[in-house]
């Protein structure tokens, strides 16, 4: 699929390089950094970062992160940088894209995000472009390992959702769907690898669902990418292994997200209800729940990513950890 958004991507870096917009053949040209003076600047503005960078489990490791503006992909870069790791956050930032029914963060969201990482006491980088183009993917990891001297962990997070039963997908949905939950999470770990491998290993931790579990009626084909992702993550993990590159999967339930929280989705999931609500969906989910709770926010499946980057899940590879109010206990062992 062509990338309709973006004809001119652009690249922005920290506060410190902060510069208009470019497009990929001039940032690589300028170099990006600018002249000598500024380049000056730059060493004192990041060693007073450095000074001021949390120490913790991550402190020295670069993490790269898809679908980093909000949600999911945002709140873990938040306990990496807790952690002390810097952090490049890349996402189509475009606001829309064809075929998809709910909005996209924006270039504003984007830029916010970083100032939140920053604000922890690491360094951030964004990158404004579609998870699926693998140069782009590969041209930002490289700014990432240039600038933070290598990569270490990966987060392939970036996604997109559709509600409606099967008969009700249209051809273009289905191939935005597994352009981008299945194309670019494999974009990302062919991306990857050849860095990690240079790092001497690392992680990549795969963002599927609760849906890739079991089938589901209102979420069927895309339950069937989030299928997929465990199967891609399951085949990286055994070929990747004896590289010390540890590949996990975090398969949360429903998640207070854009995704989940808007008019579309919500009137499919409670399709007889008058103008129902996230909260409606919860409650719905709650009443039948192991847990009696009906949904995720953020920080909690962060929080299960992180362990799959720490020290804890050293020997842990091909594993998917299911984060769904105790809805796991109904899937077949």
């Amino acid at each position: 699929m062509k990338n309709e958004h973006l004809n001119h991507p652009t690249y922005q870096v920290d506060d410190a390089d902060r510069s208009p917009a470019m497009s990929r053949r001039a940032a690589l040209t300028s170099g990006m950094f600018g002249a000598a003076a500024a380049a000056t600047g730059m060493v004192t503005a990041r060693a007073a970062m450095a000074q001021e960078a949390p120490q913790g489990e991550l402190s020295g490791k670069t993490a790269f992160i898809t679908g980093g503006a909000r949600g999911i992909g945002l709140a873990s870069a938040e306990e990496f940088a807790k952690a002390g790791a810097n952090i490049m956050l890349f996402d189509i930032a475009s606001g829309s894209m064809p075929n998809v029914s709910y909005a996209l963060p924006t270039a504003s969201d984007l830029a916010a995000a970083q100032a939140r990482i920053e604000g922890l006491g690491v360094q951030c980088m964004t990158y404004q472009v579609d998870v699926r183009n693998l140069e782009d993917q590969q041209a930002a990891m490289q700014q990432a390992v240039d600038r933070f001297g290598s990569l270490d962990i990966v987060l392939a997070n970036a996604g997109v959702g559709h509600a409606g039963a099967f008969d009700s997908v249209t051809a273009g949905e289905i191939s935005t769907l597994y352009e981008v939950n299945v194309g670019g999470y494999i974009k990302t770990t062919q991306a990857a690898v050849p860095h990690l491998r240079a790092a001497g290993g690392g992680r990549i931790v795969y963002i599927s669902s609760g849906l890739s579990r079991t089938g589901n009626g209102v979420f069927g084909v895309y339950g069937a990418t989030k299928w997929a992702v465990n199967g891609i993550a399951k085949s990286a993990a055994m070929a990747y292994g004896r590289d010390n590159i540890m590949c996990n999967v975090v398969a949360p339930g429903l998640v207070r997200t854009p995704f989940a929280d808007n008019e579309a989705v919500l009137g499919v999931i409670l399709p007889d209800a008058s103008n129902p609500t996230f909260d409606d969906v919860s409650a719905a989910i709650a009443s039948g729940s192991t847990l009696g709770i009906g949904h995720h926010e953020v920080e909690d499946i962060a929080k299960a990513v992180m362990f799959f980057v720490g020290e804890a899940s050293r020997q842990m590879t091909g594993e998917v950890m299911d984060v769904s109010y105790g809805d796991a206990a109904r899937n077949l062992a």
